[in-house]
């Protein structure tokens, strides 16, 4: 199902860290690093099958420090970021390159954007993240409240991560586990793990942010809780950003990614009103394709 896929690969890093990441699709097609949720892994591309092949799409999913086979990295800044993706763009002989950052990811992408944007085709955030101080109206209350402890009691947050990690590493409970999660979510996304091979997917992605403990997946608890160190208006308006929102979001909700929008210079956006935090990624990942790879 999955074919032309590298899926456990690590590079070493300057400081001595090992990053993780898989490479999918057309490996010889148009690059494109992508950024996965919170929590998730590199295996969330797996969501798309052989899309990637089809489209021409050489797609590197990194994972993010502590998560699957990335070494854990103290200290650590959302800015950050972008100079282990510049690392692993040389190491694969790649100059130009877009980015795109799903959910919990689309912080990771924006960062890129800010820092650098020489070295991108284009941004692409999906259903992304903003920052902290913006405003949470219609967001679930456990995502509420996940990011109320993380900036207000962030000593709390680790013992959270281990109660989610140990209910996933269970093998007789995770895919239950999955099922409550969605069922938190809007009915646009629920309905996808009626699907026992997209339930499987997510389940195996979620389980393998945690290869590594809970480290890695708690210190991004408080990264998105911490102001970012850039802000949204400071992009370049030389590079182009898309961005994409379902309307019926409520574990992002869709003011946020208007509110994103308005502030970033170049930022053309794409709102699907019948669509949530996932399911619009599912349904249209053609068409996002299209107009990413037209810029």
């Amino acid at each position: 199902m999955y074919e032309n896929a590298e899926l456990n690969q690590t590079l070493e890093l300057r400081d001595g860290r090992k990053l993780g990441f898989a490479e999918f699709g057309d490996l010889k097609g148009i690059p494109i690093f992508h950024f996965h949720g919170h929590p998730g892994s590199r295996y969330e591309v797996f969501l798309h099958g052989d899309k990637p092949t089809k489209l021409g799409l050489h797609v590197i999913a990194v994972e993010r420090p502590g998560i699957g086979l990335s070494d854990f990295q103290p200290r650590r800044k959302l800015l950050d970021w972008p100079d282990d993706i510049i690392e692993l763009a040389d190491h694969l002989g790649i100059e130009k390159f877009i980015v795109e950052g799903i959910s919990g990811g689309g912080p990771y992408a924006a960062a890129c954007a800010y820092k650098i944007p020489h070295r991108l085709e284009c941004c692409a955030i999906v259903g992304g993240m903003g920052p902290i101080n913006m405003r949470k109206k219609g967001m679930m209350r456990s995502n509420r409240i996940g990011l109320f402890i993380a900036r207000r009691l962030p000593f709390l947050v680790k013992s959270m991560v281990i109660k989610t990690m140990k209910e996933l590493n269970d093998p007789d409970k995770a895919k239950d586990f999955m099922k409550k999660v969605f069922e938190t979510m809007a009915e646009p996304d629920r309905i996808l793990v009626q699907d026992s091979k997209l339930l499987d997917i997510f389940t195996k992605e979620f389980r393998e942010a945690f290869r590594s403990g809970p480290d890695g997946v708690t210190y991004e608890e408080k990264i998105y809780a911490k102001p970012w160190g850039f802000k949204l208006s400071d992009i370049s308006p030389d590079l182009q950003v898309y961005l994409w929102h379902g309307g019926l979001d409520v574990n992002v909700p869709i003011s946020i990614g208007r509110e994103m929008c308005n502030l970033i210079p170049n930022c053309k956006g794409f709102f699907y009103p019948n669509e949530a935090h996932l399911s619009f990624v599912y349904k249209h990942f053609e068409e996002i394709v299209e107009i990413v790879l037209g810029s």
